[in-house]
């Protein structure tokens, strides 16, 4: 299951920040249901951890902000986590361990539409390179509600794709013949459409959900992994909770 930890602030807060802060961000617990693994026709639901980066003040740089009256462009870290994949039905393929992606982004945000690109290098399960991008519609039935929907594509190299994606000569024999010897290629992995939603239940409390849905494409979709024990059609869904601190870096 893939699950974001670290991701672009939002736009829900209302009012910018007190004056001397120097970084706002959220910490928080959600549930999250997501394919097992990247291309798995099974799901599961998974806690999750949240954090979110609200307000940063780098010296030289300028700021990070998600507040309304900071429109523009911004870059922010964005980080992701991406279970292991170790299915009995997946017999003879090697087992895939869980692995971070870690890397940046950047976002423009508007008054009506924001935009992203985001690239993560993974660690530990996979060493590829996967990245984002995405456009969002903005609407606020409320000064507390925040609705977002957009389309999005994802786009990986070849290491990301022959690891979830690829079937070896090796493992094609291990298979007994159920998964035929196949080389993934870097390229678009999918593309699909989000929403989400954001509440601001009290000043420091947010409420979260998002629902989405991607298709998979080119060798992805290709992939016997995903023709004989997976599905190109890929749906996720969470819902969240998160406490926002405020801190002043030299305590005045």
């Amino acid at each position: 299951m893939a699950a974001s930890l670290v991701t672009a602030p939002a736009l829900a807060e209302p009012t910018g920040p007190e004056p001397g802060t120097d970084i706002i961000f959220e910490l928080g617990v959600g549930g999250r249901m997501a394919p097992q693994y990247p291309g798995a026709d099974s799901y599961m639901l998974s806690p999750t951890p949240i954090v979110k980066l609200r307000f940063l003040v780098l010296p030289v740089l300028g700021k990070v902000s998600d507040y309304r009256e900071d429109a523009g462009l911004a870059i922010y870290p964005t980080a992701k986590f991406v279970g292991e994949r170790d299915e009995a039905e997946l017999t003879g393929l090697k087992k895939v361990d869980w692995a971070i992606e870690l890397g940046g982004g950047v976002r423009y945000k508007g008054d009506w539409v924001e935009a992203f690109a985001e690239v993560r290098r993974g660690f530990n399960g996979h060493h590829g390179v996967v990245g984002e991008v995405g456009v969002d519609a903005l609407a606020r039935p409320s000064d507390r509600l925040l609705v977002k929907f957009g389309p999005r594509l994802t786009f990986a190299d070849s290491e990301y794709m022959s690891t979830y994606f690829g079937v070896t000569s090796s493992e094609a024999v291990a298979s007994g013949g159920k998964f035929s010897a196949f080389k993934a290629e870097s390229g678009i992995q999918d593309v699909g459409v989000q929403l989400q939603l954001e509440y601001e239940a009290t000043q420091d409390v947010m409420l979260y959900a998002d629902a989405g849905y991607r298709r998979l494409l080119g060798d992805a979709a290709d992939s016997p992994i995903v023709k004989r024990s997976g599905s190109a059609n890929q749906f996720t869904a969470g819902i969240g909770v998160t406490y926002r601190f405020s801190f002043n870096v030299d305590g005045k």
